[in-house]
């Protein structure tokens, strides 16, 4: 297994990659497709991981 550790994503990123979602779609006047929103509850559920972190990371 490799020992590879991944820089969770601030939640600032993850916010602009939701915005960027919204965004093309909304350019494209149409709702999220089917994988968009797969792809937007898994940005979500990591932002609010991250707010979470950074507020117990604070206190």
């Amino acid at each position: 297994m490799s020992d590879h550790h991944r820089e969770t994503p601030s939640p600032e990123a993850l916010n602009d990659a939701i915005r960027t979602l919204w965004a093309r779609a909304g350019e494209q006047s149409r709702s999220l497709t089917t994988d968009e929103q797969r792809i937007y509850q898994v940005l979500v559920a990591a932002w609010a991981e991250a707010k979470d972190a950074e507020q117990e990371l604070a206190a």
